[in-house]
């Protein structure tokens, strides 16, 4: 138990060796606001993504295929609706430097599956839990017998 006061001894830091670069991918969606979300997802579709940078003349956002499920429960027409109602705007961003337990954290803590890579002022892919979960269990050893 932490001595009283001690908030920093209470959450230990995790780090790790491996940085994002490795995990990013790169064969990127990108959509415009303007897009209709049946557009959007044609897209992610055809690329076997669960997600789409969206290209604003401010920072990027992301469309996720969560934001896609939402707005038809809605009941938005996709062939109508567009990419900028449902988007994340001002999405938080990563630089492929973070290391694999940054992204993990910032995912989790945010509550979001998919997050944005941009090193500079260009898009360098998307992050996935799921690819960050092949790229912890890749480095993970696991003995016989301690499983």
């Amino acid at each position: 138990v932490p001595p009283a006061g001690d908030e920093e001894a209470a959450s230990p830091v995790y780090h790790s060796a491996m940085e994002i670069r490795d995990l990013v991918v790169r064969d990127l969606v990108t959509v415009g606001p303007a897009h209709t979300l049946a557009q959007a997802a044609k897209l992610m579709s055809a690329k076997r993504v669960g997600s789409a940078i969206v290209l604003t003349e401010e920072q990027p956002g992301i469309l996720s295929e969560r934001d896609v499920l939402r707005a038809v429960a809605e009941g938005a027409d996709p062939a109508v609706a567009t990419v900028g109602d449902y988007m994340t705007w001002n999405a938080r961003v990563a630089t492929s430097e973070w290391d694999v337990i940054e992204a993990a954290r910032t995912m989790q803590e945010h509550g979001f599956r998919h997050l944005l890579v941009i090193d500079g002022d260009h898009e360098v892919g998307i992050l996935s839990m799921r690819d960050l979960v092949h790229g912890i269990l890749a480095c993970v050893q696991v003995t016989p017998g301690s499983a």
